[in-house]
């Protein structure tokens, strides 16, 4: 793997997102030795995280320590390079190919893997910057281990809510639910499934975190009132980065994240998608996993054409073997 600093005018496979799954893509192309390009815009949703938890043979380990070691890994591979710039174009070419605006320069790719992730909406309290990914979360199945036996305060707003917050049960002894009264409201019959099972609601709106990093004390409502915790978690919105897909006229589902076969395989041929940006669980392992796979199906779709390298002859498509039957 080589950082650029200048772009090669032409690739087999253009990584959009050096993520876990951009990076995962990545490495599979490198393995099939296609000439590969990383685009990484540097905007890793966990990138406020401490930890990342339950990630086989490693776990915790930092978001930071995993993306450099997987960018590490990656000098194995000669064909793949990494560079930090944003794409801010990509459209066919209408010859099979697409063309990628990349901080102004255009670069020529076979094929695609969109692998841009999600925007998390963070909760506007004092405090939040300092105690993210510490003792403020937005993922229950990643960080709500770390809640076990403590209270919980949930914050957000939507229908959606309700849901989120008994998620945490699983861990927390107990979960309170923080909702400017001006948000979209919970109904009754919402209201009463939390009471059957502990969870009060605070009608307030949040002000601040009280409380040192990994030493939360609670929150404090804009009336003064202080709800005690020892975690926060949070649930708003989330706006998956969905701009390049939209260019390409990629299919998506009704939350705009990009619709996908078993192959990673987007409604248009030659782009593929991995990551959060796909329907699915929303954990660093699951993305890497759709990474590789994104990644082996991307490099064999190409099986009959040759890179612009001096690698070995790829091998012919499968489907030049099926039988006649």
């Amino acid at each position: 793997m080589s950082t650029s600093t200048s772009l090669p005018a032409y690739v087999d496979a253009l990584v959009i997102g050096g993520g876990a799954a951009g990076l995962s893509a990545a490495t599979w192309l490198g393995r099939y030795q296609r000439r590969t390009l990383v685009a990484d815009a540097g905007q890793h949703r966990n990138r406020f995280a401490d930890q990342v938890h339950g990630l086989l043979g490693r776990d915790p380990i930092s978001p930071r320590e995993l993306l450099n070691q997987a960018r590490a890994d990656l000098a194995q591979y000669h064909q793949v390079s990494v560079y930090e710039a944003t794409v801010s174009a990509l459209e066919p070419t209408g010859q099979g190919r697409f063309q990628a605006t990349i901080d102004g320069a255009k670069v020529i790719a076979d094929r695609v893997v969109l692998a841009t992730g999600v925007r998390d909406q963070w909760p506007p309290i004092a405090g939040v910057d300092a105690h993210c990914g510490v003792d403020v979360h937005h993922c229950p199945a990643c960080d709500g281990y770390k809640a076990r036996g403590g209270t919980v305060v949930v914050l957000g707003a939507g229908e959606h809510v309700p849901a989120y917050a008994a998620e945490l049960l699983d861990w927390a002894e107990a979960v309170r639910i923080v909702t400017n009264p001006t948000d979209r409201a919970f109904d009754e019959a919402q209201r009463a499934t939390l009471a059957e099972h502990g969870i009060s609601v605070v009608e307030g709106v949040a002000q601040a975190l009280i409380g040192l990093p990994g030493a939360l004390e609670g929150l404090r409502l804009k009336d003064g009132t202080v709800v005690e915790a020892q975690k926060v978690f949070f649930s708003y919105s989330h706006h998956p980065t969905n701009d390049l897909a939209l260019q390409l006229e990629c299919e998506l589902d009704d939350h705009g994240q990009i619709a996908v076969d078993g192959y990673q395989l987007t409604s248009v041929d030659g782009v593929y998608a991995a990551g959060d940006i796909t329907p699915g669980m929303q954990l660093v392992s699951v993305a890497i996993a759709e990474g590789a796979v994104a990644g082996v199906a991307c490099a064999t779709s190409m099986r009959g054409n040759h890179t612009n390298e001096h690698a070995p002859s790829p091998a012919p498509p499968t489907r030049r073997f099926t039988m006649n039957r």
